[in-house]
């Protein structure tokens, strides 16, 4: 009636008789003992209480509408905790600008970081104790969905000395070198023991981790070289502290791939969140070199992060 100016008119729009909507209206003056609108030939007109009840009754139904959307946005809006494992070396290359972007697009959103080995972290991947994880050169199987997130060339990396130039080394030529390399269950590895098998040769490190952070500790420390991808020792290689030649003759490469269980589909949150490494990561393709046509991919499955030891039992003492 306030909007109309008019009960018939209101009783139109309401699809409600004409009598029953002057009931209604007396029924709700008595029960607030006041007048809400008065008549004339004109039509009808609001009384200030009647303006006032018309008011509010307003901002209550924009608010019960506005609290629905909300309701409903909330629903389709991710929630909830994202969890991801990184291989040792990409927290410091990626966490900041993954912790602005979710911040920023996915208030509701927390992330769980945990950096490992890539056995480690396809191991717990496998027992569903983490949402996705990222490998090196995993290989496809049917339980699980892999996302590509760029590739690049492995490096050996050292601190700067005048008598070495160049920006490559022959694999061949680095079996004699002292050198601090990823443990046997890593990808790389195998990689690089295949290659070295191919040619009738063997790798022999003095030191082998599955932490990159060691590795490039030891290439900066200068007692041996390391063998490392390119965006791991990017910042340390653009400002001179090491000095990284790239593996050629084979030319091997490493594909890094945001892995889930096929078994455990990724929710909203989580697809989200892929969606922003992935974003994230193409400017690593920066690092890589551009000619990728030679490279040498090989994809095998993580095994046990601990080397094979023989252990020794001790003879049983007998009493004397």
């Amino acid at each position: 009636m306030a909007e109309t100016g008019s009960l018939m008119k209101a009783s139109e729009r309401l699809h409600v008789a004409q009598p029953a909507l002057s009931v209604h209206l007396a029924n709700l003056e008595a029960e607030l003992g006041t007048t809400l609108v008065t008549r004339s030939n004109r039509g009808v007109e609001l009384t200030p209480d009647g303006q006032f009840l018309y008011e509010r009754a307003v901002a209550l139904l924009k608010d019960h509408q506005n609290t629905l959307a909300a309701l409903k946005d909330r629903s389709r809006r991710p929630s909830g905790m994202v969890s991801i494992g990184l291989t040792s070396a990409m927290p410091s290359l990626i966490a900041p600008e993954l912790y602005r972007a979710v911040s920023a697009e996915m208030p509701d959103v927390s992330l769980y970081l945990v950096d490992a080995s890539t056995s480690a972290l396809y191991e717990w991947l496998l027992e569903g104790r983490i949402d996705m994880v990222t490998c090196f050169n995993l290989a496809d199987t049917a339980e699980l969905e892999t996302a590509p997130l760029y590739q690049e060339a492995y490096y050996l990396v050292g601190r700067p000395d005048p008598t070495i130039t160049g920006d490559q080394i022959e694999f061949d030529d680095i079996i004699d070198l002292p050198l601090a390399i990823p443990s046997a269950s890593t990808t790389l590895r195998k990689a690089m023991d295949d290659a070295a098998e191919r040619r009738g040769l063997r790798v022999t490190p003095k030191i082998q981790t599955e932490s990159a952070q060691a590795l490039k500790a030891l290439a900066l420390a200068g007692d041996c070289f390391a063998i490392l991808p390119r965006a791991c020792v990017h910042e340390e290689m653009s400002k001179g502290t090491l000095h990284g030649r790239r593996l050629i003759n084979p030319d091997l490469r490493g594909i890094v791939s945001l892995v889930n269980l096929t078994s455990r589909p990724l929710g909203p949150a989580q697809l989200a969140v892929r969606e922003i490494v992935k974003a994230i990561t193409r400017r690593f393709t920066d690092y890589a070199d551009a000619d990728q046509a030679s490279a040498t991919v090989i994809r095998t499955t993580p095994t046990s992060p601990f080397p094979q030891v023989t252990t020794r039992r001790r003879s049983s003492l007998r009493a004397a």
